[in-house]
């Protein structure tokens, strides 16, 4: 009885063996192979390329199988060429450039990938072959190995690196854009029957990086104050002061003294496009910028942040009263960002392209 068993188990084990070694039909088609006269006349079109439209085969295989291929045709005219390689290395496995039939050639693979088949032939007119391809597979764990390929687009980056400035911290700096000065604007009625000027303008021409700017002004009639007024004038000396003991939180306008006035005037924060409409008392073409105006006020102290930041701005000055000149006094300062740099490796991209890739396997 124990002979009896063992000769079974024998037989079970010599048939496992069996069915692993049973080679699995990859694919059995038909195909067309491009004759040498239409690729001689693609290539004299497309001079130092390669054709590019040979037929190829796409296959998963797992590392350890044995190809089995067949190849055969019906015209035996001629001679055919195959080449096979691993997709991703390019690395070639196998290579045949003049053969007509081929009848169980075996070919050892070296690595689990994806492997192409390319096919040609040197007859003249297109050919018409019958592929076969089996694989026996190396062991009983890749038995069910997936053969089958799918393509999958993905995206294929090409990266350079560059040198480029972070900022890596700030310093600010206090700028004098207009030093105290007095200017007298004329009345309403003078200017217009005896001359002179009832609007005068200042040029705000703001320095790069501003962050916030500011200005004073008071005005007056009386003779005695008005020396007085503009040497007591200290905007730029309070402004660097106080950054150079907290290296520049926004100013508060509490902070900054309000030079006195004794009488009205109108300061408007115009753009450049506005100014000859404001001089020419053309009320109805020019605009101001609130955040920079005050009207109707004998001094104030101004603080121009969320806008006219940069480039060239100008301050139209206006005397309200149609009968009496008035002396103003203004200083306008700009707060200015001192950016300090390092230079840094930054990886870019130089070019973006899409491809499609073999997968093995669902």
């Amino acid at each position: 009885m124990r002979v009896i068993y063992t000769f079974i188990a024998l037989l079970l084990t010599q048939f496992s063996v069996g069915q692993v070694n049973e080679p699995i039909t990859v694919t059995n088609q038909y195909l067309n192979i491009t004759g040498a006269l239409v690729v001689g006349s693609w290539k004299s079109e497309h001079p130092n390329k390669a054709y590019p439209d040979y037929p190829k085969m796409y296959y998963g295989f797992a590392e350890g199988d044995e190809l089995i291929l067949d190849f055969s045709t019906e015209n035996k005219k001629g001679t055919q060429a195959i080449e096979i390689t691993e997709f991703e290395s390019r690395s070639v496995v196998y290579s045949n450039s003049g053969f007509q039939t081929l009848n169980g050639i075996r070919i050892k693979v070296p690595k689990t990938a994806v492997y192409k088949f390319e096919f040609a032939t040197n007859h003249i007119f297109d050919r018409q072959a019958k592929v076969i391809i089996k694989r026996i597979p190396a062991s009983d764990v890749t038995k069910n190995f997936n053969c089958n390929v799918t393509w999958k687009t993905v995206v294929d980056t090409t990266f350079t690196f560059v040198e480029e400035q972070r900022k890596v911290s700030s310093s600010y700096e206090t700028v004098t854009l207009q030093a105290p000065i007095d200017q007298f604007v004329n009345s309403g009625s003078n200017a217009d029957f005896k001359g002179g000027k009832s609007r005068i303008l200042c040029k705000v021409t703001l320095p790069p990086n501003t962050v916030e700017w500011y200005y004073s002004f008071a005005a007056s009639r009386n003779k005695n104050d008005i020396a007085k007024i503009r040497s007591g004038m200290k905007l730029f000396s309070e402004i660097a002061g106080i950054i150079d003991r907290t290296g520049f939180l926004s100013l508060g306008l509490n902070a900054l003294t309000q030079p006195p006035g004794a009488d009205y005037c109108h300061v408007y924060l115009l753009k450049p496009q506005y100014i000859q409409a404001f001089l020419a008392k053309d009320d109805s073409n020019w605009m101001y910028m609130a955040e920079g105006t005050k009207e109707n006020l004998k001094s104030g102290l101004v603080r121009v942040k969320n806008c006219c930041t940069q480039n060239v701005y100008y301050l139209g000055f206006k005397n309200p009263d149609y009968t009496v000149g008035v002396s103003i006094m203004y200083e306008i300062v700009a707060v200015v960002e001192k950016p300090e740099y390092e230079i840094v490796q930054v990886k870019k991209p130089v070019s973006v392209n899409t491809k499609k890739i073999p997968f093995y396997g669902n």
